[in-house]
């Protein structure tokens, strides 16, 4: 993440985290498209990027492959490995509610 402002959504295998200056905003279930306020990462800082063999990464520069690892609480809590990484503008793109869907099908935002 270049600025301070940066906002990128993480993608993996089953959530998006969506990070603005390195701080979780926002957590959605890739599976039903729904918001997850609850998710421990929510509001919680990203400490690291952990590399597959488990080495550790710079801070600024999550990859595709790598694990986001977030403080909660003086405990690291790591995602599964990054599948996509997409960056927003800031301005545009806070986390909406979004309507529930009827239909089975996932919706996955890329």
């Amino acid at each position: 993440m270049s600025s301070a402002n940066a906002y990128r959504v993480f993608l993996t295998r089953n959530s998006e985290y969506h990070v603005q200056s390195h701080v979780c905003v926002g957590v959605r279930d890739r599976r039903t498209g729904h918001w997850l306020p609850d998710h421990p990462a929510m509001r919680r800082p990203l400490l690291s990027a952990v590399a597959a063999d488990g080495g550790w990464q710079a801070l600024y520069a999550p990859c595709l492959g790598e694990r986001l690892e977030f403080d909660v609480d003086g405990t690291a809590l790591r995602t599964s490995t990054v599948l996509d990484i997409e960056e927003r503008a800031a301005r545009t793109a806070m986390p909406r509610p979004v309507a529930r869907r009827t239909s089975a099908a996932a919706r996955v935002t890329r």
